[in-house]
């Protein structure tokens, strides 16, 4: 069976990982006539027109030049009436439709900056993903979803008050730049979480299956898409993906469930021929 890329691209060292092609990639378990190079075209016609811009080296300057062209030029903002639209969560959608959600906004600000060569990077702060631009002087926090606002470290301590009630305390490592795989991990949570709320097993699946990639060392991912599986009425499938978890993590705690499972679903099976 041919590997999807986004597998393949997984198995490279994290730096040699591009993330707005491993974002793309992901596009095409609902897109699977996707044009990889147009929409890589497209990130680069933004680059263009931002490095038209001139803007100099400081971050506040290359800040409102991206604002300028991402936000007031291509138009680029938070999906504000339908945050949970599916589409808000695939990098080619949000490039088509002009709208995402945090993170996907995110990742075209990154990769518009990474093909200038600035120090623009992605934030995992809690429940809304940001963008921080770098100089040696200082640092600049964008919110794409917000129409590119600027953000100062007293704004970010607020919204988690805010969005919290008061329960999560601010830390400053939630200002600190994270790695492709984080991004990605988080973006495919975030679909995980759509599709299961809505049922959608197949998506779900799928999701799983890049999940499963990207995070090798978690063994919650095959369980799950076992569980799937067998909802399905796939039991020999069930029974794969529970017999590469033991493979791949003999030391487990859960190691025992899982062979109990793995037992029952072989005795179904014996049953069914």
């Amino acid at each position: 069976m041919k590997r999807h890329p986004f597998d393949l691209l997984m198995e490279l060292p994290a730096d040699e990982i591009r993330l707005d092609c491993a974002a793309l990639h992901l596009c095409r378990d609902v897109y699977p006539h996707l044009d990889l190079n147009t929409y890589l075209g497209k990130l680069d016609a933004m680059a263009e027109a931002l490095a038209d811009a001139r803007p100099g080296l400081a971050a506040t300057l290359r800040y409102q030049a991206m604002r300028e062209v991402l936000v007031e030029g291509y138009e680029l903002t938070g999906n504000q009436e339908d945050y949970y639209d599916p589409q808000n969560s695939y990098v080619s959608r949000v490039i088509d439709r002009r709208v995402g959600i945090p993170i996907s906004l995110a990742v075209v600000w990154i990769e518009v900056g990474r093909r200038l060569k600035w120090p623009v990077a992605g934030l995992r702060f809690p429940e809304h993903f940001l963008v921080r631009f770098d100089d040696p002087e200082r640092f600049v926090l964008a919110d794409p979803f917000n129409d590119g606002r600027s953000l100062s470290v007293e704004d970010c301590r607020q919204i988690l008050h805010r969005q919290s009630n008061g329960k999560r305390r601010f830390y400053s490592k939630y200002l600190q730049p994270v790695g492709t795989r984080a991004i990605l991990t988080r973006m495919l949570n975030n679909l995980r979480s759509i599709y299961l709320a809505n049922q959608d097993w197949g998506r779900l699946s799928a999701v799983l299956q890049r999940l499963a990639a990207v995070e090798p060392a978690n063994g919650r991912h095959l369980q799950e898409l076992a569980a799937i599986r067998y909802r399905q009425g796939d039991l020999r499938g069930a029974y794969a993906h529970l017999a590469a978890c033991l493979e791949r993590f003999p030391d487990a705690a859960d190691r025992p469930t899982v062979q109990r499972s793995l037992e029952t679903l072989e005795r179904v099976i014996v049953a069914m021929n």
